[in-house]
């Protein structure tokens, strides 16, 4: 599944870019970043292609740094509302639409493939069982 999700990165990229909606990475507002970040994504899946071995451990490693900036993206504007409130401002919504999508969709692909990895990593070579 997760190379499947790396590989659907230029998919996700060309949404983003043609209708304005980062459903993969929500949580980075600069269309900058989320460009540096579908590159990297894209450079992941193509070492992912180069070194099948490592594939689950690539994978692991993805979901938990996926996962890392998906719950900043949740966490960073629930913790701003203090200072815009006690600035006297009138706070934001703290989620978009796309937001929400974004945290269902990815945090639950990212955890079942984070586990679903870790299980078949983990697991003793099939002469040891």
């Amino acid at each position: 599944m997760g190379a499947y999700y790396l590989g659907a990165t230029p998919l996700f990229a060309l949404v983003d870019g043609v209708l304005g909606a980062p459903i993969r990475v929500a949580g980075l507002a600069s269309p900058g970043l989320r460009a540096g970040y579908y590159l990297i994504l894209v450079l992941v899946g193509v070492f992912l292609l180069l070194r099948p071995s490592m594939a689950r451990w690539i994978v692991m490693g993805e979901s938990v740094v996926n996962l890392f900036l998906l719950l900043l993206s949740v966490l960073l504007p629930i913790w701003s509302l203090p200072e815009v409130v006690l600035a006297g401002g009138d706070p934001e919504p703290p989620f978009s639409a796309v937001g929400l999508l974004n945290v269902l969709l990815v945090g639950g692909v990212l955890v079942w493939t984070f586990h679903e990895n870790a299980w078949r990593a983990l697991a003793p070579p099939p002469s040891a069982r």
